[in-house]
């Protein structure tokens, strides 16, 4: 299969499944016409405010994105791009819902209820992107302790040859992200924190209120996830590349024959080294799919 068909047809399968997901969602979306106007309008405000979030996001992966990688600083900003995207979708997110309106009647009513992270967040895509973050830290520690004194950079010495390989993701690359990873999960706890907190919607119903939380819990957690995974994925697919191509070849003349020897880690390290960029390529897949699933809508 050819370079492009290979980044082609996953995203085409992308987009087509993302079209019948949201047919799907769409089929099952309770009409406006059998909700209260302050229900309408706060779908209405979340789904505006969530819709400039990932234009937001998706403008700065694309600026990112379209840097030359030809010098060291821009390959990190290349690097962190995902992330910084996510952490901007976070922070638009959480304006809004620092920013979402109070109840404007002058009589009014509340339930007594205890709202918290665990009832208002999806728990199965808090657990995802839970892992996914202590994923991420972990290939960076690897990678830091893997790479040569570059840190951008993976080397090997076999008796009288040596040679390294790259890109790496060494501290150059590792460290960077790291810290992106950890304002996304600042940002993104900051708005799961912030949910149960706002005010309730006017004439909603327990069940219709909580599945509005959850929406919201939902958007910010389906973006950081996939940024994490997404940013893992590469890291993986590139430090894989480049451990499993450290091998090599060097000669000796003896008498009138040249011998020529095979170096590097061995065969079983390029085993592992292929394994682990093929996890990456299935990270990158699980990313792309995090993206796809929907939250729960307003019940009828």
């Amino acid at each position: 299969m050819s370079g492009p068909a290979v980044v082609v047809l996953p995203l085409l399968l992308f987009l087509v499944a993302a079209v019948a997901v949201g047919a799907v969602v769409l089929s099952r979306r309770v009409p406006s016409h059998e909700l209260t106007a302050p229900v309408v309008r706060a779908q209405r405000r979340g789904g505006v405010v969530a819709a400039i979030a990932l234009v937001l996001a998706v403008a700065l992966v694309a600026l990112g994105l379209s840097l030359p990688a030809t010098s060291l600083p821009r390959t990190r900003l290349i690097a962190v791009a995902p992330l910084a995207a996510a952490a901007l979708h976070a922070a638009v997110l959480l304006a809004g819902e620092l920013s979402w309106p109070r109840p404007a009647q002058r009589v009014r009513s509340a339930r007594l209820a205890v709202r918290t992270v665990r009832a208002d967040a999806p728990r199965g895509m808090v657990r995802v992107f839970t892992a996914s973050c202590v994923l991420a830290w972990a290939v960076c520690v690897v990678g830091t302790v893997l790479a040569d004194d570059s840190g951008r950079a993976i080397g090997y010495a076999d008796g009288p040859a040596s040679g390294s390989a790259g890109p790496f993701p060494g501290a150059f690359y590792a460290g960077p992200v790291a810290l992106a990873a950890a304002v996304v999960v600042a940002l993104t706890w900051a708005v799961l924190l912030r949910v149960p907190q706002r005010p309730a919607v006017p004439g909603a119903d327990a069940a219709t209120d909580g599945a509005l939380r959850r929406a919201a819990a939902h958007r910010a957690l389906r973006v950081s996830t996939s940024a994490v995974l997404g940013t893992t994925a590469a890291l993986l697919v590139t430090g894989g590349g480049a451990a499993h191509g450290m091998g090599g070849q060097w000669g000796e003349q003896v008498g009138d024959v040249m011998v020529r020897h095979d170096v590097g880690p061995g065969p079983v390290w390029d085993a592992v080294a292929a394994g682990v960029a093929v996890t990456g390529g299935l990270l990158l897949l699980a990313a792309l799919a995090v993206l796809l699933v929907p939250a729960r809508g307003v019940p009828r």
